[in-house]
């Protein structure tokens, strides 16, 4: 046919004002591309939460986190968010204790030593060293 279809046609409009600097500075599409930078980097840094140091593969909270948000009803879609990265951060953080126990927690308190951090001797008698 050779005649480009009415969508072809938005798709290279839109891609011509984006690219323009007028595009980009004074018109809604700056808002649009902020704000999508904006909700992609949050949900990086949101994944990256949950993950617990790596214990759970970054695409696995990814595309678990994702399949709950677009499996979710209209209204309901913060809410499995919140409930997706909170159910994977805990099993993230049974999987990183049952793992390596209480090793590389630095908020840990012990009783015996009354100290915060690596700071400290453990009750086993390990010397952590001093971060002084």
């Amino acid at each position: 046919n050779g005649i480009p279809s009415f969508s072809v046609i938005c798709l290279l409009q839109i891609k011509r004002l984006i690219l323009s600097p007028r595009g980009r500075d004074h018109t809604v599409t700056s808002l649009v591309l902020y704000s999508t930078r904006m909700v992609l980097s949050s949900f990086g840094i949101l994944c990256r939460w949950a993950g617990v140091r790596g214990t759970i593969p970054q695409s696995i909270v990814v595309i678990s986190v994702f399949a709950s948000i677009v499996s979710a009803r209209r209204g309901q879609r913060i809410i499995a968010l919140l409930i997706s990265l909170l159910g994977l951060r805990m099993v993230g953080e049974f999987i990183h204790g049952s793992l390596y126990g209480n090793e590389f927690w630095d908020d840990e308190y012990d009783s015996v030593a009354q100290a915060w951090g690596k700071d400290r001797k453990s009750s086993d008698g390990a010397d952590y060293g001093s971060l002084k």
